[in-house]
């Protein structure tokens, strides 16, 4: 760190949202249904108008590249497009097109996410991603933004498959909230089908359009260990949350269904999406369920999400992205929810540090984006956790540039970490 660090030519930095997290009264979907019902949102909050971004995308893009950003993630909302299961709402589609539009006018490359998260409140209640049979539905969806959205040049299919399953179907975090290992691995087997309808629709009417799928890697150690579990556990968490997606997209096995094969599974992203966040301990108790535990580390500083900021983490994700699959490879999310502006400082610091590491060791990083460009809805949580590189006032749908964003601003413009920022930010803490 005695030197500048110098990123690749044409490296992409942005940040990134989700379509319901930011654009706020998505009535139609299932996270909305969900927020009614006391005792499911910590705080007791609901999304509603959450930050506005529906109508404020275009000032909130200009924001974004006022401070150096060349890229963004976004995503489309599902339940917009088709409110219910024979309509399409021409004037949402028209909305996408502006939303857009208005990236490239303010010279943003969109990153364009199919699913992140929820689904129509009529998918649901026909029984989402639990029965393959409604597979043909979310197949009708992305048929409609291949058409529709020849624009779009990069696309994420599934964000992150493996933490969608586990909400909904082991800790019962989100909608349908259930608790079932069994429904668990149903689900994460049909919306892996999912992300493979996604990559063959969207290449149909696009092929020069690239596709990835977004794997968030969270890093497993063991809480207990003794000379009979060993390993075991952190490595069955890790198989279970990690390996399987892995083992799709190299082999085309069909996950949790022994000796079948489709080849149609195999190689469906141009590109790897990697979310990275934090360290697990891990903790497997028998029972039925099967319970497994995340703990919380005894000896870390915290983030107001609970979580450990591991960040050699990101370095090994990437490696095992890149030495498993041999794909180009985006950080299409990696973030710290604090009120501390300068451990988030420190945090992006830390995080490009890995990246650049990683990128020394040969994998092909090609970008950037940091969770999240705004302060937003973080699910379950409710608006407590304070992720975004712009902070929102949500009684008055003010934005606030915090420093973190001047900072990584900085970086993005110059397309390198000054020596002067390390050394600020880095060797004096």
């Amino acid at each position: 760190m005695s030197r500048e660090i110098v990123f690749p030519e044409d490296f992409l930095w942005g940040s990134a949202v989700s379509s319901y997290q930011t654009e706020g009264m998505n009535s139609n979907c299932d996270w909305w249904e969900f927020e009614q019902v006391p005792g499911n949102i910590k705080s007791g909050e609901r999304c509603g108008l959450a930050c506005n971004h529906y109508n404020l995308y275009d000032s909130d893009y200009e924001l974004l590249s006022s401070l150096g950003q060349n890229a963004h993630r976004t995503s489309i909302e599902w339940s917009r497009i088709m409110p219910t299961e024979n309509e399409i709402d021409n004037d949402e589609i028209e909305h996408y097109h502006k939303v857009f539009e208005s990236l490239k006018n303010h010279n943003l490359e969109g990153f364009v996410t199919v699913h992140h998260f929820t689904v129509p409140l009529w998918f649901e209640k026909k029984g989402g991603f639990l029965k393959a049979k409604n597979l043909k539905y979310f197949a009708k969806y992305c048929e409609i933004l291949a058409k529709n959205y020849p624009e779009v040049q990069f696309w994420n299919t599934i964000n992150e498959p493996n933490v969608l399953a586990s909400m909904s179907f082991l800790s019962a975090e989100a909608p349908p909230k259930k608790n079932s290992i069994f429904a668990f691995f149903r689900a994460t087997r049909n919306i892996l089908k999912a992300h493979a309808i996604a990559y063959q629709k969207l290449k149909k009417f696009n092929p020069k359009c690239s596709i990835g799928i977004v794997k968030n890697f969270p890093y497993f150690i063991q809480k207990y260990e003794n000379r009979f579990m060993k390993k075991w556990v952190a490595t069955f968490a890790d198989n279970v949350f990690n390996q399987v997606t892995i083992n799709m997209l190299k082999t085309g096995n069909v996950p949790l269904i022994p000796l079948a094969r489709k080849k149609w599974l195999r190689d469906t992203s141009d590109f790897i999406g990697v979310n990275f966040y934090n360290m697990a301990r891990f903790i497997f108790k028998l029972g039925f369920p099967v319970d497994m535990l995340l703990s919380l580390p005894d000896d870390e500083r915290l983030t107001q999400m609970g979580w450990s900021a591991y960040h050699k983490g990101l370095y090994e994700a990437l490696m095992r992205t890149h030495n498993s699959l041999r794909k180009p490879i985006y950080i299409t999310e990696s973030g710290i929810g604090t009120l501390d502006d300068n451990w988030r400082k420190e945090y992006i610091l830390e995080q490009l540090i890995e990246v650049k590491r990683a990128i020394q060791s040969g994998a092909d990083i090609r970008g950037y984006f940091y969770w999240s460009s705004l302060d937003n809805w973080e699910w379950a949580e409710g608006f407590e956790p304070r992720f975004g590189l712009i902070g929102i006032d949500y009684s008055t749908q003010k934005r606030k540039i915090k420093d973190s964003a001047k900072m990584y601003g900085t970086i993005a413009k110059q397309n390198k970490i000054p020596k002067e920022l390390l050394e600020k930010y880095l060797l004096s803490s």
